[in-house]
């Protein structure tokens, strides 16, 4: 245990983040209390056809007086404000048969379902960070031997982070945003994506900035991981801890056309709404691994998943000790995807003294799936950077052969995630695929040239081996052959 200088009781209540400032009591199980269980009330999606303009549509459903809250235009997807007057239902039907409407759906909150325990930040001295116990269990010294994540971006969709703080000074990619308001708005400032305070109860909870200091520690693990990759701040949840899921579908967009690798989520919704799912397709087909927190009601997947971690294509994590047992709060089951450790995780907290949320520390311990994902977000930046992971099934036969089985130590969890624990030194050591074996017979000869050029031509996923991602064109030819000299593993 930490040295506890100090402490700030504060809850875990902040809504939109899958992780509480450690040592309070275990979330209970079995909460079938979900945030975004109901939808915002006079806000709704529009996904129009291609080639149609909104401002036609607001034309042509003038009766209904939509105005456009925000949007992500280059995918022509909008959010609308609704008639007080207008059922959930009535907007979801209206559209319907319309061909310059592809689809239309509810906007909701994203995050953790609670309940709302008590919490405390543990002061650590700063020298803990580098050495607690994740760093040897997932055998960090050995997998950065060889690759550290260079050249790798990982961005982290969350509350922003502190840019001066010392393990992410210097480590940030450009592009930094923030998304925490609607265009328009008073508060609308898409420069500021610091993680900090207004000193204000923002949502009328009796508690103040209870989400700030969520970004600054999920980005720091994913660099304790990955110390030389840069990360891309995206800010959406704002200082009371609270987004929507728009903001995290424009979020995600922005993460795939600011060229990320690797999308850490530590966040979630009971509602799996298509804009987050296409969102997450987009990124898959671009070779960009998304990570996701579990959340922390202590729920099977079964009975109450939470998404986008329950989500196909995403890397849901399940949180456990450094042993592999699953943590009483963490949500779990085999729509989840992995686990890693999420109980007494040390990280960094924003160095500015900032209302009741923070103590004023740079350090504080941590339980919670949101700081087991950044762990497996770093995990990927490494794999690419070895460039063995090129897309999605590449990081998932990884983690199928490398992962610890954890099912026979929790007998008490029917299915506890699909496949187990993370080993990083494991998967740094895994040979990784052939990927210039496009007849998948583990011999490399002028069959898989016919039929990379072929996939070449058709312009298919599988031939885009090269960054930029998303384009077909000679630099993926060039490491084709690289990989073809390179033989098979």
């Amino acid at each position: 245990m930490a040295h506890m200088a100090a402490h700030k009781t504060i809850p875990l209540a902040a809504l939109a983040i899958s992780g509480v400032f450690a040592a309070g009591p275990p979330a209970l199980a079995g909460d079938d209390e979900c945030l975004g269980g109901n939808p915002l009330s006079q806000e709704g999606i529009l996904e129009l056809a291609p080639g149609v303009d909104i401002q036609s549509v607001l034309l042509d459903y003038a009766e209904y007086e939509f105005e456009v809250l925000d949007a992500i235009a280059s995918r022509g997807i909008y959010l609308v404000s609704r008639n007080a007057l207008m059922s959930d239902s009535t907007f979801e039907q209206i559209f319907l048969g319309d061909p310059d409407i592809d689809h239309s759906e509810l906007n909701f909150e994203a995050g953790d379902p609670g309940p709302g325990t008590q919490s405390i930040f543990l002061f650590t001295a700063p020298g803990m960070f580098q050495h607690q116990p994740i760093v040897t269990s997932l055998g960090l010294e050995d997998a950065q031997a060889s690759a550290t994540g260079e050249g790798v971006k990982i961005a982290v969709i969350d509350s922003g982070v502190d840019p001066t703080h010392g393990q992410i000074a210097g480590r940030l990619a450009p592009g930094a945003i923030a998304f925490t308001a609607h265009p328009g708005d008073a508060e609308y400032d898409p420069a500021n994506y610091i993680d900090t305070c207004n000193a204000n109860d923002d949502d009328n909870d009796a508690l103040i900035d209870e989400g700030v200091g969520h970004g600054t520690a999920v980005a720091a693990l994913a660099l304790l991981v990955a110390p030389d990759a840069r990360v891309l701040p995206i800010k959406v949840l704002n200082d009371e801890g609270k987004t929507t899921a728009f903001r995290v579908a424009k979020a995600i967009i922005y993460a795939i056309d600011q060229r990320a690798q690797v999308i850490n989520l530590s966040l979630s919704s009971c509602a799996g709404l298509r804009i987050i799912e296409r969102a997450v397709d987009e990124a898959e087909e671009l070779g960009i691994i998304i990570v996701a927190a579990a959340g922390n009601s202590g729920n099977h997947a079964d009975d109450f998943p939470e998404f986008p971690a329950a989500m196909n294509k995403v890397a849901g994590v399940v949180a456990t000790d450094t042993a592999g047992h699953v943590a009483p709060f963490s949500n779990y089951g085999d729509n989840y995807f992995l686990a890693a450790p999420g109980i007494d995780i040390i990280s960094a907290i924003p160095t500015d003294s900032c209302g009741p949320a923070l103590p004023g520390s740079e350090f504080g311990e941590a339980d919670g799936t949101s700081f087991a994902a950044p762990l497996v977000a770093g995990l990927a930046a490494l794999l690419i950077e070895q460039e063995k992971v090129l897309r999605w099934n590449d990081f998932r036969d990884c983690i199928r052969d490398t992962a610890i089985n954890i099912e026979g130590i929790n007998p008490g969890f029917d299915q506890p995630v699909e496949e187990g624990l993370i080993d990083v030194a494991a998967a740094i050591a895994w040979p990784g695929p052939c990927h210039a074996d496009f007849s998948d017979d583990l011999t490399l000869d002028f069959t898989d040239i016919t039929m990379f050029l072929q996939a070449f031509a058709i312009g298919d996923d599988e031939a885009d081996m090269a960054e930029p991602r998303g384009q077909h064109d000679f630099s993926d030819v060039i490491k084709f052959l690289q990989f073809f000299a390179g033989g098979c593993p």
